[in-house]
């Protein structure tokens, strides 16, 4: 009978408002949507894209006009020697330079942008992990008010359902009038728990909203979400363990750079336009030049073993939380596994508690019509089938975060 009537309750919809069913993923896909660390992650990578094609742009041959007008006024005992400012210089030239033998040094510099971007895809994973675990726990906070209002609303209708009964049973004089001021006020207290149970799913649904970005103010009936282990449960395969060896992978970079920095670098340049003392030899001093660039490190205060121990420091750093890590990525699967054990066995016990309590219920209700029970022992029955209730409402909700908590294990 309780069963049958929390049924009920759950299809009809005791909910007061005009309820709109949603389910989790409904919630999920309207939290990536609206996400604005996804949408900053989004556009960081399409700022990458540009990076690329900046750098590979600014080792193309770079062309500048050069364009300088001086005249140092000079006077009896005071200017600056004519030897040295020749009176004055014009002159506007374009200039072109190239570095040359640079694919090395695109390779490499690519190589970090091409790093940065996959750190952003694990930036993205690790964002995404993270959201759908928060939308997934708050669903299962409110899910569980909603089913603690329902099974409210069901209890309020058994107690209503045997006011009548107990009604005809005190004009009989089976029961006192105690008995039914009893149910009264026990009909007023469930009352009060249906208002403050919907006041706490209110709450939880609106900050499930806030999370997902909705500003929709409708109520929606919530399903039951459907979860279970999906979690292959191996480091190698989480964002943050591909994070380790995406930081490898920059130290090796890194030190590759290190060495092009110490490799001979040659250029070529020209210019060509004039160059004048006086700006009426401007038509006359029409030229150009062209030349090459070449630099080559002898010393640099050992700089270069410098920046290898950095890199040495942080690789070591590196192979040492990854180490962590893994321990603790094992550690914390196998506590929540050995959690769920114990809280699936919690619900198996429970469950058979509530069975034996709906039989008892159902004969307390039989043999209360015929007054064959005292009331109040009734009304023990009840109350302790409700708070077995709750209890195992508690308990299912912990089993699916204990599950949101495995699938989501980073």
């Amino acid at each position: 009978m309780i069963k049958y009537l929390l049924t009920i309750a759950i299809l009809a919809g005791l909910l007061p408002g005009n309820l709109l069913a949603q389910s989790l993923e409904d919630y999920i896909r309207s939290g990536l949507k609206s996400s604005p660390l996804l949408y900053d992650i989004k556009n960081q990578k399409l700022a990458g894209k540009l990076d690329s094609l900046l750098l590979i742009a600014a080792y193309k041959p770079q062309i500048n006009q050069i364009s300088q007008v001086s005249y140092p006024p000079t006077g009896p005992g005071w200017g600056y020697d004519e030897s040295i400012t020749n009176g004055g210089n014009y002159s506007s030239v374009v200039n072109i330079t190239k570095p040359l033998f640079i694919k090395k040094q695109i390779s490499g510099q690519l190589q970090s942008l091409a790093l940065i971007s996959q750190g952003l895809k694990v930036n993205e994973s690790i964002t995404l992990i993270d959201l759908k675990k928060s939308i997934t726990a708050q669903y299962i906070t409110a899910y569980n008010d909603y089913g603690q209002n329902q099974f409210n609303h069901s209890l309020l209708d058994l107690l209503n359902d045997e006011v009548k009964t107990v009604k005809t049973l005190v004009d009989k004089g089976v029961y006192q009038l105690t008995d039914l001021m009893n149910l009264q006020v026990l009909i007023g207290a469930q009352k009060i728990m249906i208002s403050q149970s919907y006041i706490q799913l209110t709450n939880d649904i609106a900050l499930l909203n806030f999370i997902c970005g909705i500003s929709d103010p409708s109520e929606p009936r919530l399903i039951k979400p459907e979860i279970s282990v999906r979690n292959d449960f191996s480091p190698e395969s989480s964002p943050l363990f591909v994070q380790f060896r995406i930081d490898s992978l920059k130290n090796i970079n890194s030190r590759h750079l290190i060495d092009l920095n110490y490799r001979p670098k040659i250029g070529i340049f020209a210019d060509a336009g004039f160059n004048a003392i006086v700006p009426e030899n401007i038509p006359h001093n029409m030229g150009t030049s062209f030349g090459i660039n070449f630099s080559v490190p002898i010393y640099d205060g050992k700089q270069r073993k410098l920046q290898y121990d950095k890199i040495n420091l942080a690789e070591n750093t590196r192979s040492y939380l990854q180490r962590f890590y893994t321990s603790q990525y094992k550690l914390q699967h196998d506590q929540l596994a050995n959690q769920l054990k114990l809280t699936e066995n919690l619900i198996n016990e429970i469950s058979k508690q509530l069975s034996q309590q709906e039989r008892l219920i159902a004969l307390y209700r039989v043999e209360l019509e015929k007054g064959l029970v005292r009331f109040l022992d009734f009304m023990a029955v009840v109350n302790s089938y409700s708070a077995t209730q709750n209890t195992f409402l508690g308990s299912q909700m912990n089993r699916l975060q204990i599950i949101n908590q495995m699938n989501y294990l980073k």
